[in-house]
């Protein structure tokens, strides 16, 4: 736990410094000119597009980078994105996209796990999506993403995520998840498992610095709807850097 934090610190630390850094070389010599993009996910959730070739962001919950064709190569330090750590976003259409790679968590600021539980010595194993958007406009957007998991674990689910935008400065995030582990018989006396997990905070996206996006919110931890169910609260946050880099 102790190496953990350190680690996600120094990552955080590190993308905070960057537009310091990078204003001041543009006031030096004016020679650094970035091109904005954007973070293709919400909080957990993924949103339903695949950025443009050459568009690389990189978080603490999204590293990611697209190729031309459609595809999206993905990562996520803390937590995951589509119940992914690892893997690949296909965009099969402009609101359809599909991804697939490693489920897991690595690291996780609260006392569970978000969307593939660790419990009873649970290994990663498998996991996909489908993301299908429904409203993609500058003010609303969202979309619902159908998702499994395949190992020693099998669930299916399906996760809810909206950004509302009010202003240049800020937008609303809004997320509900759900799974069902059908092999719960190995953990508890249960043949399956119904998992809810809710979250909710604030992008801000300030205009004077395009290429950055910071996430605050607060997340109730995926939590079994069975009798005896212990509820936790935990926090949110984010800091997004994006950038077209050909």
């Amino acid at each position: 736990m102790g190496f953990s934090k350190k680690f996600i610190g120094f990552i955080l630390s590190f993308i905070i410094t960057i537009p310091n850094f990078i204003n001041s070389q543009e006031n030096r010599a004016n020679v650094m000119t970035i091109t904005p993009s954007e973070p293709t996910h919400y909080f957990y959730t993924p949103k339903a597009r695949v950025n443009p070739p050459w568009h690389f962001v990189v978080s603490l919950h999204e590293v990611s980078f697209s190729f031309p064709a459609n595809l999206q190569l993905q990562a996520s330090l803390l937590d995951n994105i589509g119940r992914i750590n690892f893997g690949a976003k296909y965009g099969i259409i402009d609101n359809l996209s599909i991804g697939a790679g490693l489920a897991a968590t690595l690291f996780h600021i609260g006392r569970g796990s978000h969307g593939v539980p660790t419990h009873k010595g649970a290994r990663p194993r498998f996991g996909a999506f489908v993301c299908l958007g429904m409203i993609n406009r500058i003010k609303f957007e969202n979309a619902v993403t159908f998702h499994t998991q395949i190992g020693d674990h099998f669930s299916l689910g399906a996760d809810y995520g909206m950004q509302i935008t009010p202003h240049e400065w800020w937008s609303a995030i809004f997320e509900l998840g759900n799974s069902i582990d059908f092999t719960a018989h190995k953990y508890s006396e249960h043949n399956a498992i119904w998992y809810l997990n809710i979250d909710t905070g604030v992008r801000i996206h300030p205009p004077p610095f395009p290429a950055f996006s910071y996430d605050l919110g607060v997340d109730i931890e995926e939590f079994a709807l069975v009798r005896h169910t212990d509820v936790s609260v935990t926090v949110y946050f984010d800091v997004i850097f994006a950038m077209v880099v050909k």
